[in-house]
């Protein structure tokens, strides 16, 4: 009557997999489809490094990003595709195959770590999730998130968790909310943290809003012993805090230990003040002044524990230079050229063939080549 097609699920709209489960490697076919279908377009043998490297870097990787900002994707499925683009960066095609001079990880890296500046796909997917956590703190008038209230509940600003109920994209934004799961730890709420205004809209215990953890992890015996564990702060302090105050209510009386660690908890919050008519606000820790962004995020999930570069890297990567350019001398520098030496250690050619082709009878190395003087008779 309506004239209207009848289809079923998962269908895609507007590129996106709609009613399929994301955990199951068939829900990222399309997405995996459409890298294959452009490099097969592509010859990799006529595009030099430097090319391959624009490609991945603007194109290829950022085919994935629109389903990647929604949905958590499986191991297999970023192994997959980060293989194809480790094939296609490293020239192997169909019919040949080359040689990956360097691990996959470590072109990932950025440049101020010694890689070139590609994206690493599970980590660009947790900062694109972690975007969502963002918002659910400064974006609570929005009606997507009143949608999210109506379907799992919100207790004192802060939504619930859903249960085995909830939906798999709802459980993964939440692992990452709540510092669970395998991937990315507790992340997020170390880069978040509370600037207390009137202190109405910041719970006491839970929020990050004074020192470097929440109060109910600093004071994890007071917590389990206080009875409104949603307490905001504004509340609390108008109770009073000090000694003698109604603010600490307990589900029995301390004890002695208690009464001390109670009292370390006060003169904690001594230099605590309010600022009445002011809002409380939410800040990123690593950039306060813009907030949260998805390259903030990202940066700080690859750049952890990892070691700065020496100058002598640094000083590769310079704008006037090609690109091509500068790849070869990335290269060189972690050792990493086709030379003879380099071909006897990975077993292509016998050690009787790396001597010099200049006929000095050295073996031919890239200190040999580019950093050692040659006298050609």
């Amino acid at each position: 009557m309506l004239n209207c097609k009848v289809g079923q699920v998962p269908f895609l709209y507007l590129g996106m997999p709609i009613g399929g489960n994301p955990r199951r490697l068939c829900f990222w076919d399309p997405i995996v489809n459409r890298i294959k279908a452009i490099l097969s377009s592509w010859n990799s043998r006529f595009l030099s490094f430097g090319g391959r490297l624009v490609l991945l870097k603007y194109v290829l990787t950022s085919l994935p990003v629109y389903a990647l900002s929604f949905f958590k994707a499986p191991s297999g499925i970023i192994s997959s595709i980060e293989s194809l683009l480790n094939k296609f960066f490293w020239g192997w095609g169909e019919d040949h195959r080359k040689i990956s001079w360097i691990g996959w990880s470590s072109v990932c890296l950025q440049k101020e770590f010694g890689g070139l500046g590609i994206r690493q796909l599970k980590e660009f997917n947790i900062a694109l999730l972690g975007k969502w956590c963002w918002r659910m703190l400064v974006d609570k008038d929005d009606f997507w998130y009143k949608v999210l209230v109506a379907r799992y509940g919100e207790v004192r600003g802060r939504l619930e968790d859903g249960g085995q109920s909830c939906s798999s994209w709802w459980r993964e934004v939440g692992r990452i909310r709540d510092g669970g799961g395998s991937d990315g730890g507790g992340w997020f709420q170390e880069c978040v943290t509370k600037k207390v205004g009137d202190g109405s809209d910041t719970l006491f215990w839970f929020d990050r809003w004074l020192g470097s953890v929440p109060l109910c992890v600093r004071f994890r015996r007071l917590f389990k012993l206080y009875e409104n564990k949603f307490v905001t702060v504004a509340e609390l302090f108008s109770l009073g805090v000090a000694e003698g105050g109604e603010a600490w209510q307990w589900r029995r009386r301390l004890w002695a230990w208690e009464e001390e660690l109670l009292e370390e908890c006060r003169a904690f919050l001594f230099d605590v003040s309010l600022h009445v008519n002011v809002s409380d606000q939410w800040l990123w820790i690593p950039n306060p002044a813009e907030g949260f962004s998805v390259q903030g995020a990202y940066y700080v999930l690859t750049s952890k524990d990892l070691p700065q570069v020496d100058s002598t890297a640094e000083m590769i990567w310079h704008r006037q230079v090609p690109l091509k350019v500068l790849v070869f001398a990335w290269r060189l520098l972690r050792d990493r050229l086709p030379t003879k030496a380099n071909l006897i250690h990975r077993g292509v050619i016998s050690p009787e063939a790396g001597l010099c082709v200049s006929g000095c009878g050295t073996l031919e190395s890239a200190q040999h080549l580019f950093l050692s003087d040659i006298v050609v008779s």
